[in-house]
């Protein structure tokens, strides 16, 4: 029995393992390993179950979505799982079992986990501010806005990892009201480290804890995990997470020889939100930002068995 997170917080408990689907969601390979039952067993219809196929393939032959693979589990067991439409719709690719996906945001919970390793071996308190690791961002200034304009005010108090993880740290600055130098400074680098200090001297949004914004504050969480652990986020995530949890299919990159099982990405941007083509499988292989950028926004790969494994040892409050 391998401990991970015990005591994930709010953010965490809330990606359990009840369903992964879509087209941007696989089941895994290893698919024997993954402990099944009949629907029944753990008091779920299997009928019921079946509406599930009707209403993606209505979505797949309507070009609303190009594939999807769906998994259900209840009980640690997982009562169904099917593959429907297409991997790759331009090259009439069906999709499979163990396609391969980028997993978007499902990346930032996954690097929240780990940071939460952190927290449970000792090495801060949820209340401590990210300066203690990151000292370059002490020090900012909190943007306020009125009717006389914009003002540049002392912040109430620290940012702190609590801040960062339920993004309310405020660290993405309103950017209309940024000078054409310091939008020079904003989006990804070569590294993760480039670009966190490249904004080190950016204004706050708001004041830390006032309020939401769905930004950058994940990639000072992948940052943190690697100043405190002296590790690169791709190397700690794979000795803390992955290679423990078996997740075999799931990193930053995906090497040549799978490429066959990566899925290309789609948006509804065609008529009637129709889907179009965003990202060729190809795309997988392209470094972020032309380099080593790993950050906890988005950049996973990984297939739903991978996935379904992450989600039980949240669902068994830190233990697969």
């Amino acid at each position: 029995m391998q401990s991970f997170v015990k005591n994930p917080i709010n953010l965490l408990a809330t990606f359990t393992v009840t369903l992964l689907t879509f087209n941007n969601l696989s089941f895994a390979q290893g698919t024997a390993a993954i402990p099944r039952d009949k629907p029944e067993n753990v008091g779920v219809s299997s009928e019921r179950l079946l509406r599930m196929n009707t209403i993606l393939e209505d979505y797949i032959d309507n070009d609303l979505l190009a594939g999807s693979v769906s998994l259900v589990a209840r009980n640690g067991k997982v009562i169904h799982f099917e593959s429907q439409g297409w991997r790759n719709v331009e090259e009439r690719e069906p999709m499979t079992d163990d396609s391969i996906f980028h997993i978007m945001s499902v990346t930032k919970t996954v690097v929240t986990a780990g940071l939460m390793i952190l927290y449970e071996e000792g090495h801060f308190r949820l209340t401590d501010p990210i300066s203690n690791y990151i000292p370059e961002i002490a020090g900012k200034k909190v943007q306020i806005t009125d009717e006389s304009g914009l003002q540049l005010v002392d912040a109430n108090g620290p940012v702190t990892f609590r801040h960062v993880m339920t993004q309310t740290s405020g660290l993405d600055p309103i950017q209309e009201f940024l000078s054409e130098e310091e939008k020079q400074l904003l989006g990804r680098k070569h590294t993760l480290e480039e670009s966190i200090l490249a904004w080190s001297s950016l204004p706050l949004r708001f004041q830390p804890g006032e309020s939401y914004h769905y930004g950058s504050s994940l990639d000072y969480v992948a940052f943190l995990i690697e100043r405190i652990s002296g590790m690169s986020l791709a190397e700690f995530l794979q000795q803390r997470l992955f290679s423990p949890l078996g997740m075999e299919d799931t990193s930053y990159e995906v090497p040549p020889e799978k490429l066959h099982r990566v899925s290309a990405v789609y948006q509804p941007t065609g008529p009637n939100n129709t889907i179009e083509l965003y990202r060729s499988p190809e795309y997988s292989l392209e470094p972020v930002s032309g380099g080593a950028y790993h950050g906890g926004w988005a950049g996973i790969y990984s297939t739903t068995g991978d996935m379904w494994r992450f989600a039980q040892m949240l669902a068994n409050g830190g233990e697969l």
